[in-house]
């Protein structure tokens, strides 16, 4: 905090407007920047943005030299992208085989045998409905002819 009070003290002695009076606007930048490190508060926010600040030019500085590469693996690591590189490498190999197998392996199109197997569900359908509506009818026909033969034989009484 001493070192801010002499840094301070001097470049106010300086850029002051009475001995400096072009430079009025450098005056009021030292003098802000002085209340901004006197106080706790301010500087703690001032250090959170220098810092941010910081890292987001890295970052862009980095993004922009993203063609060349500028990071290091150690051996192991390299070793383990290596390994995983090759395994995923021969997995997909290895799909893409199979699923050309299993393309070229299919003689047939599903959509034939659902042609097939529909109108072959209907006639059975319609078969069985008719079979059963038959052995109704005759039931029927037969509670009918019971029912006639009963009233026709049977003599009232007197």
């Amino acid at each position: 905090m001493e070192a801010v009070k002499i840094a301070f003290r001097r470049l106010a002695k300086l850029y002051h407007p009475d001995m400096n009076p072009e430079d009025k606007n450098r005056f009021e930048i030292i003098l802000k920047a002085y209340e901004t490190l006197s106080d706790q508060s301010l500087r703690k926010t001032y250090d959170y943005k220098l810092n941010y600040f910081e890292t987001t030019q890295k970052y862009v500085s980095e993004k922009k030299t993203a063609t060349t590469k500028t990071w290091s693996f150690d051996e192991k690591e390299l070793k383990r992208r290596q390994y995983y590189n090759e395994y995923i490498k021969k997995h997909a190999k290895q799909a893409s085989e199979y699923a050309a197998e299993t393309e070229s392996a299919k003689p047939y199109n599903e959509f034939k045998y659902i042609l097939f197997a529909t109108p072959l569900a209907v006639i059975l359908f319609l078969l069985i409905m008719n079979v059963a509506s038959r052995d109704r009818a005759e039931v029927i026909n037969s509670n009918l002819l019971q029912t006639k033969k009963d009233t026709l034989y049977t003599k009232p009484k007197p």
